[in-house]
């Protein structure tokens, strides 16, 4: 449907028209038409809202991962990713370990931590200084290093706050493989 009416629009600009109006007026008349259409179309439903709209939302994602290992992270401390992968919409700071909100809306964020041998890191998604969602990773009695990743599900406000803290201590996290990433559906 919205075809024919483009079409229609191209058969009703005159041929004359361009002798008779400067190439940059005509080509004013036709992007007008031309935006009249498309909301036309949209008024009827034979079309979405274009992507590049106003109201689009913009992407917020970031992927961040631990640049040193770190030890004996007491209880409620902020475990600092200093290595950024991707911060689309610039929510993460490297500094401070948080991200704080750039939009409301439905966030995922998942985390992955690496133990040390015959330890144990115990960790939490906070939200505005609340434990939300925990993931244990325990290894007391054997020889090896054991990872544990958990996701969370959370609803934002703009200028929320969310890292990764300790909620048990001391927790030792191996870098590279200790990771926090999220997005905003």
């Amino acid at each position: 449907m919205c075809l024919a009416l483009f079409v229609l629009l191209l058969l009703s600009i005159p041929c004359t028209l361009s002798d008779k109006v400067s190439h940059r007026l005509g080509l004013k008349i036709f992007r007008d038409e031309y935006k009249r259409v498309g909301e036309t179309c949209i008024d009827l439903g034979f079309a979405k809202k274009p992507c590049n709209s106003e109201t689009e939302t913009k992407v917020v994602a970031f992927d961040v991962r631990l640049t040193k290992q770190v030890k004996n992270l007491a209880k409620n401390e902020r475990v600092v990713f200093g290595t950024v992968d991707l911060n689309e919409g610039k929510g993460y700071n490297s500094s401070t370990g948080i991200f704080i909100a750039p939009s409301a809306g439905t966030y995922v964020f998942d985390w992955t931590t690496m133990t040390y041998q015959r330890a144990y890191s115990h960790t939490s998604l906070v939200v505005n200084g609340d434990f939300k969602s925990w993931n244990h990773c325990n290894d007391g009695l054997t020889k090896t290093y054991v990872t544990c990743s958990k996701m969370a599900v959370v609803k934002l406000k703009q200028g929320d706050k969310v890292w990764i803290g300790v909620f048990l201590g001391p927790a030792g996290l191996y870098e590279q493989y200790t990771s926090f990433s999220g997005y905003k559906l």
